[in-house]
């Protein structure tokens, strides 16, 4: 009886939640409702046993679930079928053995097929996808080493009969092999458990798995790099099955490891593994030389494509160089010789363990826990079961996690994407050896065998669920050609275009590729030994020295203050060489002086409405004799500040000046007010409408409860506490027919909610919230991100500060959540400060700067739901070895790299310090706002807590 109850008060209680969303609530619907279903259940399943419909008792997990919540709903219902389906095994006679093989195999392909295809780029990417792209497209050659086979293929690629661009065409190159390495995986897991549940849980996981998606939907080499890896992998474990009767999987291996290396040699670590494992496997094959002839020739082929490097030498096409078809020149690029200080950088233990931390934080930022689980429960039962084979998985994954952990990259995460195949696999393994495991067990061990297994496919599907509406919103988003054309659309005549490499790719791609602005020079400008900034400096210098107007993507406004002024142009700069005279097309004129002569003559704004939380850009053309401080105010029909942006604007020597504002409203909708003003004078100038939000924002506490006023269709989605700045604020997130916003309520007495809906639908009046035991932080920043960090406040006792006394270490490390996909790369800036007595000016200070989880997982990876760590860690040395300082607020790290703030030998007794944290753009160097008005309104940091020096 206890299964048709749980079916039907599952049922019940979905229907009956749904009911009161649409319909209203009522506690007759929902016994009725409930009462029926049930009823109907029980008739149903009159004729089935428990032992056939247990898995229906699972259902109670949501029956007794104290919140309406569907998306644990779904999660149960899923569970349970999971369940069920593995107790149906069709007849060996209905298909056939090796059919359901190649079926399974087949509909691996063609779901995942489908998923990157709506999914796919849809166009142009920047910096080293955009390379690839460009070179594919013109047989060019990319950064070392080159990757000439990937470069043919992609060239092969622009020439299918598609009405698309080659940029597109290249990205579908990633499908087609994203997809061939998932039916690896299928075929791999398969082999080694007999199970196509199990098969298809390890694809599911890996195909879902966030850089692995990303991937496959963009022009990369690390694809086929995992394609190769996979291929290696499957061709061994065939090889051990079968070596008593051919070596043909050798001769498979040696392909893929041979095209692989050529490929990218960062194959070699995990080709040191299978090398062991092939030694292990099959020692009498070295020492049978007349067994080495088909695996040689094989290899042999995957020379191949290296000739294509010194036939391209001295080609007019992009990368190409004439040192190519010398043996030097060959070798230092396919060897990328010029990137070997990047191998081993993380090395010394202070700096190695956080990178540790770091590739566990990538682990996470690919799958579920419970499918990192799966994986360790899998690989480990190898090595019990196959202890050869477990060698070859586990040690392929921790050798090429420890180089990469110690592997200076900006993106670890796509270096790691080998490594996700053994997880995948132990997924797989996990399923097959659970089933095993219990065969010739009771059926009570048999229940939890599947059960396991359930869970584990639940987990790969709610992750691809999860990652879903990122990977369709980057689908439909043209960003690297918007920004390049751009800048080509609007550059002046013979202008030279300096470019940093994350957009110079793009710009020569339209350049060279689909014939734009042939009159215009774009020239990368490469880091060197000294400072960056003052290297595009030079290079600005020189190019209007050369009669030149140039237009720079890079931005330093502090360097940039010894040249000439500058136009905005979208993102980048416009030094022009003759002045504006006239008001540029697309502005509305306005007619207004402020101070001292200061005449406005219009406005821009590039976009007429904008998202919560995103940014718009308002450009405004005056002139002027002096630098004017200018202000730009969104105002809600109260007179409330909602937005705001402070610039004090150069003028021009001559002609018109521009100059851009950038606005980021926070928390809700609606029509705004443009005031701008300066000093005193101000004046409206128009309207901003701001939309609701196209994706809900991160929050630490999701839910799900109805509004039960019928004139605001309004659902709670989410609350997150915040004591930041000393009281307590609670931001309540809303999803609405339209999209999602957020509201806070400030030190709330008892924070409830009011008439909501809760459990079978029935209304509630109010609804307390649920207080924290612990300090809570949630600081919205642009573009989604949020700052949930701890503080050092958090470790002090009540209304005292933290002591901070010599020879002690704090861990202080920045975590973020994220609420949509990110497009721009943000740097994560740390301080620990020293104030003087006025608690305001600084006397000291250190700093960490670098891109999220020491240059582990940059914000261009991000996507919805993404939780991200850099390790911070502040350190008071003893007073007899104090740490050095080369410059104000810069001290020299016990290792490159390490992630510490050292307290000053200056500090003195009693005195304050404080820590500080915000993100700015790599690009531009403009910092991300702070969309929180009670933080901007005291500083630009959002403040990481105080302590005081103690003796």
């Amino acid at each position: 009886m206890s299964a048709p109850l749980a079916l039907g008060l599952f049922a019940g209680r979905v229907l009956s939640e749904q009911w009161a969303v649409h319909y209203g609530t009522s506690l007759v619907t929902a016994v009725l409702l409930s009462g029926g279903l049930t009823a109907l259940a029980f008739f149903c399943l009159r004729q089935h046993a428990l032992r056939q419909t247990w898995p229906l008792l699972l259902l109670f997990g949501y029956v007794f679930y104290p919140q309406p919540y569907p998306q644990a709903a779904v999660v149960v219902g899923i569970l349970v079928s999971a369940v069920l389906i593995q107790q149906f095994s069709p007849s060996r006679q209905m298909i056939p053995a090796q059919h359901a093989l190649k079926l399974g195999v087949f509909g691996c392909l063609v779901l995942f097929g489908m998923l990157y295809l709506f999914t796919l780029a849809p166009g142009l990417l920047p910096a080293d996808n955009g390379e690839f792209q460009l070179v594919g497209a013109t047989l060019g050659v990319a950064h070392p080493p080159g990757f000439p086979l990937y470069t043919l293929l992609s060239k092969l690629m622009t020439w299918l009969p598609l009405a698309a661009t080659a940029a597109y065409k290249i990205n579908l190159l990633s499908l087609f092999t994203s997809t061939a390495t998932l039916g690896l995986v299928y075929l791999t897991v398969f082999r080694l458990t007999n199970r196509h549940f199990a098969a298809g849980t390890a694809v599911l996981s890996l195909g879902t798995a966030t850089t692995f998606w990303a991937q496959a939907t963009t022009a990369n080499i690390r694809s086929l790099t995992a394609f190769f890896a996979a291929l290696a992998i499957f061709a061994l474990i065939r090889h051990q099955q079968e070596k008593a009767q051919t070596d043909r999987y050798l001769v498979l291996l040696a392909a893929a490891l041979s095209f692989g290396f050529t490929h990218h040699l960062s194959l070699a670590f995990m080709g040191l593994v299978f090398g062991l494992s092939l030694l292990l496997i099959d020692p009498q094959f070295f020492r049978t030389p007349a067994r080495w002839k088909r695996p040689f020739l094989a290899a042999l082929l995957g020379l191949l494509p290296l000739i294509y490097l010194p036939l391209r030498a001295g080609a007019d096409v992009p990368g190409a160089s004439d040192g190519l078809d010398t043996l030097s020149g060959f070798l230092n690029h396919f060897l990328a010789l010029g990137f070997q200080g990047d191998f081993f950088y993380f090395v010394q233990p202070v700096v190695l363990w956080p990178r540790l931390q770091v590739m566990a934080n990538v682990l996470t930022f690919q799958f579920s826990p419970w499918l990192l689980a799966g994986a360790l429960l899998g690989l480990v039962w190898l090595l019990r079961r196959n202890w050869r084979l477990g060698l070859l998985l586990g040690g392929s994954f921790a050798l090429h996690t420890l180089v990469t952990a110690t592997y200076r990259a900006p993106q670890t995460v796509e270096y790691m994407l080998p490594a996700y195949l053994p997880v995948a696999i132990g997924v797989g393994l996990a399923c097959g050896f659970l089933r095993d495991f219990v065969s010739q067990r009771p059926d009570s061990w048999r229940g939890l065998a599947l059960l396991g297994t359930a869970v584990l496919l639940t987990a790969a599907l709610i992750q691809g669920w999860q990652h879903w509406p990122s990977f369709r919103w980057l689908h439909h988003n043209e960003d690297a050609r918007d920004y390049a054309q751009t800048i080509l659309d609007n550059a002046p005549p013979d202008s030279l275009i300096l470019a940093n490499w994350h957009w110079a790719t793009p710009l020569w791609y339209l350049q060279s590729v689909e014939n734009e602005r042939p009159d215009v020079t774009i020239e990368y400008v490469a880091p060197g030994e000294g400072v960056y900034s003052q290297t595009w400096v030079s290079e600005i210098e020189e190019g209007l020295r050369n009669g030149r107007s140039v237009i720079a993507t890079y931005v330093d406004e502090t360097t940039y203050t010894a040249l000439p002024p500058a136009d905005p142009l979208g993102e980048a700069l416009l030094f022009r060489q003759n002045p504006r005279t006239e008001l540029p097309a697309s502005f509305t004129p306005l007619s207004l002086t402020f101070g001292d002569g200061v005449q406005v003559l219009g406005y821009a704004l590039e976009q007429n409405d904008v998202e919560i939380g995103l940014e718009a850009r308002l450009t405004l053309a005056w002139q002027g004799a002096a630098t004017t401080p200018f202000f730009v105010h969104l105002l809600d029909e109260t007179g409330s500040i909602v937005a705001q942006a402070d610039v004090p604007a150069v003028p021009q020597p001559e002609g018109i000046t521009l100059t851009q504002f950038r606005l980021t409203p926070r928390q809700r909708p609606g029509e705004f007010s443009l005031r701008l003003g300066s000093g005193p004078d101000f004046s409206e100038i128009g309207t901003l409408q701001v939309n609701l939000a196209s994706l809900p924002p991160a929050t630490q506490n999701p839910m799900y409860r109805p509004y039960l006023d019928e004139t605001h269709r309004w659902t709670l989605v989410g609350y997150d506490w915040d004591d930041t700045m000393g009281g307590n604020r609670i931001y309540l997130h809303w999803k609405t027919e339209g999209g999602y916003f957020s509201s806070t309520m400030d030190n709330p007495l008892a924070p409830t909610v009011r008439d909501l809906v809760s459990p079978w639908g029935i209304p509630q009046d109010f609804w307390l919230i649920p207080t924290p035991t612990s300090p809570q932080h949630y600081v919205p920043l642009g573009n989604g991100i949020v700052w949930v960090g701890s503080s050092l406040t958090d470790r002090a006792d009540f209304n005292s500060l933290m002591t901070l006394s010599p020879d002690m270490t704090v861990e202080l490390p920045a975590k973020f959540i994220n609420g949509r996909p990110l497009l721009r790369d943000y740097v994560v800036s740390t301080r620990l400060v020293g104030y003087e007595a006025d608690n305001f000016t600084w006397a000291w200070c250190d700093l960490v700067d670098g891109v999220p989880a020491m240059g582990g997982i940059p914000t261009l990876k991000w996507i919805q739901g993404s939780r991200v760590q850099s390790p911070r860690t502040v350190i008071f040395p003893p007073r007899t070895d104090p740490a050095s300082f080369t410059g104000f607020c810069q001290s020299e790290k016990p290792a490159p790299g390490a992630p510490i703030l050292f307290v000053d030998n200056a500090a003195t007794p009693g005195q304050t310090v404080g820590g500080i944290l915000r993100l700015y753009d790599a690009f531009t160097n403009r910092p991300l706002p702070i969309l929180d008005e009670r933080i901007t309104a005291v500083t630009s940091w959002i403040p990481l807590g105080e302590a005081t020096i103690g003796e």
